[in-house]
């Protein structure tokens, strides 16, 4: 039986959190991150120290970071979002690290091994919003289901997260999850990220020959933004990974390379390559 270097998603969160520990101490760092270091524990060194081509790879979690604050931050300063629901939430500390709405809801779901060691590590530590943790594997249907009609009948406008969730899931829980989130119309925005096929093929033989079975990647979105559009979805905003990393002046290998790329692909890109996606329920009305 083969022992793979990364077990569960409990694993990849404490890698998340080493990766933004990289960046907190980085001087031109693009974001600061006082708890991650302590989250990710020496679980998450190892982790690092490990996985073949662990440090280039962290760029695109760090990006992804930068973006998901540069893009929530935004819409809760234009909008009148009073909940946001975290789904696969790991060892994200937005609500302890970001300028938040003392009034905002923010609720955190994941296993219950992964919210209580959070819990404790965080104990003592003040959140800058109103916190809940709800332990349950979102890949349940009717819990998830249950969950939602409550904070629904709860909340006025709701912004949900799905970051770095949907690629590890199958087709099929994508569209369960889909589904739902648009089956419950306080759920006003949803931001999410997705890789193309090309990509999804590439990490057979990268991060899945390291990955066990319940942690490989497994999902690109047919037809890219349309398969989020079939579901009631338009993008709101959509940002390119490889034009991100450039306009931001991360230390990338290679980086020429990449120059010359990002400038035969033209002024627009077609949201199929993959990337970050700010999704705005496309019946959207304002809530007074």
């Amino acid at each position: 039986m083969p022992t793979y270097l990364v077990h569960d998603t409990f694993d990849t969160a404490r890698l998340i959190a080493w990766y933004r520990a990289q960046e907190t101490e980085r001087p031109e760092g693009l974001f600061r991150d006082p708890y991650a270091k302590r989250l990710a524990g020496e679980r998450g060194a190892e982790l690092v120290r490990t996985l073949p081509q662990s440090e280039q790879d962290s760029w695109p979690i760090v990006l992804r970071t930068h973006i998901y604050d540069e893009l929530l931050q935004q819409v809760l300063a234009e909008t009148a979002i009073d909940t946001v629901i975290n789904l696969a939430a790991g060892l994200d500390t937005r609500p302890y690290r970001l300028a938040l709405p003392e009034g905002l809801r923010w609720i955190e779901v994941d296993h219950e091994n992964v919210l209580s060691y959070k819990e404790e590590l965080l104990a003592g530590e003040r959140a800058r919003c109103q916190v809940e943790r709800v332990p349950f594997d979102i890949t349940d249907a009717e819990t998830r289901t249950a969950f939602l009609d409550r904070v629904q009948q709860e909340s006025k406008q709701i912004f949900v997260l799905t970051e770095g969730l949907l690629v590890y899931l199958t087709e099929a829980d994508v569209r369960g999850l889909a589904t739902d989130l648009t089956a419950h119309s306080a759920i006003r925005w949803w931001l999410t990220e997705f890789i193309s096929p090309l990509a999804l093929r590439q990490d057979a033989n990268r991060w899945n020959a390291y990955a066990a079975e319940s942690v490989r990647t497994r999902f690109a979105p047919p037809g890219g933004l349309a398969f989020f559009e079939e579901y009631g979805w338009q993008a709101r905003d959509y940002r390119w990974p490889l034009r991100e990393m450039l306009r931001l002046k991360l230390p990338l290998r290679n980086r020429w390379l990449l120059q010359i790329i990002n400038a035969l692909s033209g002024k627009k890109i077609a949201p199929e390559t993959g990337g970050f996606l700010l999704l705005e329920r496309a019946d959207r009305k304002e809530t007074p």
